[in-house]
């Protein structure tokens, strides 16, 4: 018989699973580090983490098989739209499916919508960091004045900025089982 969490979290999806819980743990922290230190989520850790989290599902049966094979799909294929427009890395699509794989489709949807906020509040704090903000917004705002006589000019973009969004993946998640009930 496996260990479960409490039983508020019985329904949040696969979380409901100590193990999925532990793996899921386990992989975001060392996104995380890895992430901070190289700036890439390496293959090994994703692929492990989609491989643990749908062998763990398939064990409690077919109803939290399909949640995490969902959970895995819903995950990679929203980031996947980001990815193929220069949004985000591969290693980010991956961190998110794999999430998705283990936390089941009830809560990485709450944890995409996290994410995306957090993803979002990350990118405005490099940019004040960077003391960048109102020379990008005032770029933005001339390019969007492309209709005025003269507001084609070319405009020299500035360099792109990086955000970890591994981190933004990691919180989201934590955020979507606390207020999901499954911590």
């Amino acid at each position: 018989m496996q260990p479960t969490l409490p039983s508020s979290a019985a329904n949040a999806g696969n979380v409901d699973s100590l193990p999925a819980f532990l793996v899921l743990t386990v992989m975001l922290t060392i996104a995380v580090y890895i992430e901070l230190k190289e700036m890439r989520i390496p293959n090994w850790l994703t692929l492990s983490g989609m491989s643990l989290g749908l062998l763990i599902s398939y064990f409690h049966g077919t109803p939290a098989f399909v949640s995490s094979l969902f959970g895995l799909l819903i995950g990679f294929g929203f980031l996947f739209i980001f990815y193929v427009f220069g949004g985000v890395g591969g290693g980010d699509v991956k961190l998110m499916g794999a999430a998705g794989a283990l936390m089941g489709s009830g809560l990485i949807k709450p944890a995409l919508v996290y994410t995306a906020f957090i993803g979002a509040f990350l990118a405005i704090m490099m940019l004040i960091w960077r003391k960048d903000f109102w020379t990008r917004m005032g770029l933005g705002f001339k390019q969007l004045a492309f209709w005025r006589k003269g507001g084609a000019t070319e405009l020299t973009p500035p360099t792109p900025i990086v955000v970890p969004y591994g981190m933004a993946i990691a919180l989201g998640c934590l955020l979507a089982l606390l207020v999901g009930g499954a911590v």
